[in-house]
C-alpha cells in the first residue's frame, strides 16, 4: 500500500535528489549537453524555510517511490494564493492502475485545503500525465516554448 505523505525537504533531500537525476534522464531530453542536473539543497530549502515550498513524497513501506514540490504563493497579478509545480514524479513501475491519479489528488486536496486557487502544471504533450489532468478537469491554457541561447558572432 503506498502512503501519500508531506516531509520536511531537509529530511527527505537526498532520495528527492536520487529520483530527481532519475526524472531528468528519462523526460529532460531537451536539455541534454545543454543543462546539467544540478539542483541545490540551499535554493530549495529557502523556499521551504519562507513556506513557499510543499514536499509531497510517495512511498512503499519505506522506500520513496515519487515526490513532488510545489510552489505556492500568492499571485503578482492578483493577489490569490497560486501553485506552481517544480516538479512531479513516479518511478515507472508504479505508474500503473491509479497510483499516479491518486498522488495528483492527495496534492490538490493538500493545496486546496492551504487556500490555494489555481494550480499550474506543465507536461509532455501526450503524455499519461496529460490524461490524468485532462480528466481531474485542468484545462490546457498556454504553450511554452524554449529556445537555448548561445553565442554567436556579431556581423561586421
Amino acid at each position: 500500500m503506498l502512503k501519500y505523505s508531506i516531509e520536511p525537504l531537509a529530511t527527505c533531500w537526498d532520495e528527492i535528489v536520487s529520483l530527481g537525476e532519475a526524472h531528468w534522464h528519462e523526460t529532460m531530453e531537451y536539455y541534454r549537453g545543454k543543462q546539467p542536473f544540478k539542483p541545490e539543497f540551499e535554493r530549495y530549502n529557502q523556499y521551504d524555510k519562507l513556506g513557499w515550498l510543499i514536499t509531497f513524497t510517495v512511498r512503499d513501506e519505506k522506500r520513496m517511490i515519487g515526490y513532488s514540490l510545489i510552489y505556492v504563493t500568492p499571485s503578482m497579478h492578483t493577489q490569490q494564493t497560486i501553485a506552481t509545480e517544480d516538479t512531479i514524479f513516479l518511478l515507472p513501475e508504479y505508474r500503473k492502475g491509479r497510483n499516479g491519479l491518486r498522488f495528483h489528488q492527495f496534492v490538490e486536496a493538500e493545496l486546496l485545503n492551504r487556500g490555494v486557487k489555481e494550480i499550474i502544471v506543465t507536461t509532455k504533450p501526450g503524455s499519461a500525465a496529460c490524461r490524468i489532468l485532462d480528466y481531474m478537469g485542468f484545462q490546457v491554457i498556454n504553450h511554452q516554448y524554449s529556445k537555448h541561447l548561445e553565442p554567436t558572432l556579431q556581423a561586421a
